[in-house]
């Protein structure tokens, strides 16, 4: 079976493009074993928690389909925080957690789901992990930047350094407003390289005063 890593990494992927997840959920009639879905949000929460991608939260929509194709067959969705009360009954379940909704799947989950909340896009949520790494990484290297500004500030031969540092800096800002956030990580890389190299030659941290 595969990891709880591993399901949260291929629903990340899946948001990103706009695709919805079928998750098919554990069931062994012989052993009389069945995974409740009220587990399985917990599990991927828990998950959440460790990862911190902010892809699985209690504001993601789900829809939980039950007994398909049964008479007693049932659909329920809603947000993760709703559905951890529903009763789904007996399995086996499904649980189906969508990307980007055309407005005729908003209608057909409004029409044979029990909505428990409004239907909702979780793609539109979800950061890459590239553009998340930007904007935590840009504000913390601009800190530093300035720390080194500060101690460096007599010594003329360094400032062509402190200069490119904030060019590379300039171009991470830039690459990300056009989307090209490969390039933008690498820049930020760059930038703290020549910060990194300008303190070493002090025995000076600057991060920590930019934490």
């Amino acid at each position: 079976l595969p990891s709880l890593t591993t399901v949260y990494d291929v629903i990340y992927e899946n948001l990103i493009k706009g695709s919805h997840n079928v998750l098919i959920l554990e069931y062994d009639n012989d052993a009389n074993f069945f995974l409740e879905p009220k587990e399985a949000f917990s599990n991927l929460l828990l998950t959440e928690g460790s990862q911190k991608r902010d892809v699985i939260n209690e504001s993601t929509f789900a829809i939980v389909a039950s007994r398909i194709g049964s008479k007693d067959q049932g659909i329920i969705a809603g947000k993760l925080s709703s559905l951890v009360n529903a009763n789904f009954g007996k399995p086996p379940h499904t649980i189906i957690i969508p990307g980007k909704l055309h407005f005729t799947e908003y209608d057909a989950i409004k029409t044979f789901a029990k909505c428990l909340d409004e239907p909702l896009d979780n793609s539109s949520k979800i950061q890459k992990i590239s553009q998340q790494m930007i904007l935590k990484y840009i504000p913390k290297a601009r800190m530093a930047l300035e720390e080194v500004r500060r101690l460096f500030k007599d010594d003329k031969a360094m400032q062509p350094v402190i200069e490119n540092a904030r060019l590379y800096l300039d171009d991470a800002e830039k690459f990300q407003n056009q989307g090209r956030e490969e390039l933008a990580v690498l820049s930020i890389g760059y930038a703290e390289g020549l910060i990194d190299a300008l303190c070493l030659s002090k025995g000076i941290d600057p991060w920590t005063q930019s934490l």
